[in-house]
Order: structure tokens, then C-alpha cells, then sequence
């Protein structure tokens, strides 16, 4: 009686390693931009208090401000990946968030987060983001 033998051959195996491999090589880029991403949006979601200072001290100063107090505030703010002072704002308005705390993809990078009038008014539109290593770190919310 003859046996029969089952398995997979050496040929077989190499081609699904080879096949796990180029998936892997593939999905790691797409997986740490998105996880840079992620940290980034923290400074986003962090400053929209201050966002909201902003768009009413532009509407009382008639033109892009940030108040003194609105500016203060700013050193206060503290995040995952940001320190307490790594947080600024201009006077008109500008934030920037500097990543410092260790251990985070995006340590090092400095987001500025730019508001923009709506035409004819003093009424903040929308929040333009720049300034990270790469850009498609930056946040979908505000590219």
C-alpha cells in the first residue's frame, strides 16, 4: 500500500514568506504615518479652546488678533506629546505647537496652526496647519 504524503513544499512556504514580507513592507510606512498623524492631531484638538479665544478676540479687535490673555493662556496648555510652554500664540493669531516630549514619531516637529478671515468679514473661516516633517503628518482637519 503506498502512503501518501501531505503538506506544503519548500517552494510553496518561500512564496507565502515572500508574499508576508512585501504585505509588511507595504502596510509599515502607511501604519507609521498614520500613527504620526495621530499625534499630531492632539495639537489640533488641544488648541481649540484657544482656537475659539482667537476667533473672539478677532472679532472684537475687527481684524486677526490674539489678546494678551488669549496669549497667556497659550504657555498653559500640555498634551501627550507637548510640555506645558511649547504651546505660543501671535498676536494675530498664529499657534504654534512644538512637539517635545520623548518617545512620539513626531518629536522635534513644530506644527503652526494659521487662521484664515472669511472674504468681506472678521469671522475666522478656517485653520490652516504646516510645519511638520512631513506633510502628510499633518492632520486632515486642517490641511
Amino acid at each position: 500500500m503506498k502512503s501518501l504524503q501531505k503538506g506544503f513544499t519548500l517552494i510553496e512556504l518561500l512564496v507565502v514568506v515572500a508574499i508576508i514580507g512585501i504585505l509588511a513592507a507595504i502596510a509599515f510606512p502607511a501604519y507609521s504615518d498614520y500613527t504620526a498623524r495621530a499625534q499630531a492631531s492632539e495639537a489640533l484638538t488641544a488648541t481649540s479652546g484657544l482656537q475659539a479665544d482667537i476667533g473672539v478676540d478677532t472679532y472684537e479687535a475687527g481684524a486677526l488678533a490674539a489678546s494678551t490673555t488669549t496669549q497667556n493662556a497659550a504657555k498653559l496648555l500640555e498634551g501627550k506629546y507637548f510640555a506645558a510652554g511649547d504651546v505660543t500664540t501671535t498676536a494675530t493669531g498664529v499657534i504654534s505647537v512644538k512637539f517635545s516630549k520623548a518617545g512620539a514619531q513626531v518629536t522635534g516637529s513644530t506644527m503652526t496652526i494659521t487662521p484664515s478671515l472669511a472674504a468681506g468679514t472678521v469671522q475666522i473661516a478656517r485653520w490652516k496647519c504646516a510645519g511638520m516633517a512631513k506633510p502628510q503628518w499633518l492632520p486632515s482637519g486642517c490641511r
